[in-house]
């Protein structure tokens, strides 16, 4: 894949540090990309149970890039992060998986979770391992959110987390939503 060129190289950003050591799984962020990286196989394992659980398609995994609208690198360049997309005609079922997504995120070794669509919201809403001291969910606003809204998901998961580990997790955990 070829490497954007651009005036200045993109920022990666410290991870953030816990409150208090409230924080289970801290979020890690971009601190380990890299311009020849790949599709990690744990980010490729998590697409593909997605896919045969519930029929999501991979829309893809690495890309050496900043963020929308950003000069702050995208977590996509660690090979972590995973744009998943869905068909718009069960909106509520997609908030369903994603809150589930999200009640085991230390389970699966989930990070952050993006609903770019979103019923509470235009703006659609994120989730995070730990946010302001504790994992969470933020509804986005005009001004502060994760993209203009579309039939996608974006999920990045945990360095510490192999695709063996994560296939055990998924087995171990009660699977709901049901198909």
């Amino acid at each position: 894949m070829a490497v954007r060129k651009k005036a200045a190289a993109p920022k990666t950003e410290a991870a953030p540090k816990t409150a208090g050591g409230k924080c289970p799984l801290p979020y890690t962020g971009n601190t380990d990309a890299t311009p020849k990286g790949t599709a990690t196989p744990q980010a490729e394992k998590f697409a593909q149970i997605m896919n045969d659980r519930w029929g999501f398609s991979n829309l893809g995994i690495y890309a050496y890039r900043p963020m929308r609208g950003s000069d702050r690198l995208s977590v996509h360049a660690t090979g972590r992060a995973v744009d998943l997309g869905y068909k718009s005609s069960n909106q509520h079922r997609i908030t369903e998986i994603c809150d589930w997504l999200a009640d085991n995120y230390l389970t699966l070794g989930i990070e952050e979770v993006h609903q770019y669509t979103f019923e509470g919201s235009k703006w659609g809403r994120g989730f995070r391992c730990c946010r302001d001291g504790k994992p969470g969910w933020k509804t986005w606003t005009e001004t502060e959110n994760g993209g203009p809204g579309g039939y996608w998901i974006h999920v990045e998961l945990a360095p510490t987390i192999t695709a063996n580990q994560l296939v055990q997790a998924w087995k171990a955990i009660e699977q709901k939503p049901a198909k």
